[in-house]
């Protein structure tokens, strides 16, 4: 391992000692990735499916409003 890789997991440990200590927890997330050939078929896809089974008479009723109204909020009212 090269001095500089050494250093930079040295200064990577103490920084998240530092977060931990201030109370925080290291989350790693996988997330889609949106530029990976296959992700725009695959989406929309699954929003067909969604589409198609939706009922808003059903046990759907309300819900579709509700995630319009999250997609609308202020993000800031959302987290406090």
């Amino acid at each position: 391992m090269s001095s500089h890789t050494a250093r930079n997991a040295r200064n990577q440990a103490r920084h998240r000692d530092r977060q931990r200590r201030q109370g925080l927890r290291l989350l790693q997330v996988w997330v889609p990735d949106t530029s990976a050939p296959g992700f725009v078929d695959e989406y929309r896809r699954q929003a067909k499916l969604v589409a198609e089974t939706y009922r808003p008479d059903g046990e759907d009723a309300g819900l579709l409003d509700f995630w319009e109204g999250v997609a609308d909020s202020d993000r800031r009212d959302a987290w406090g």
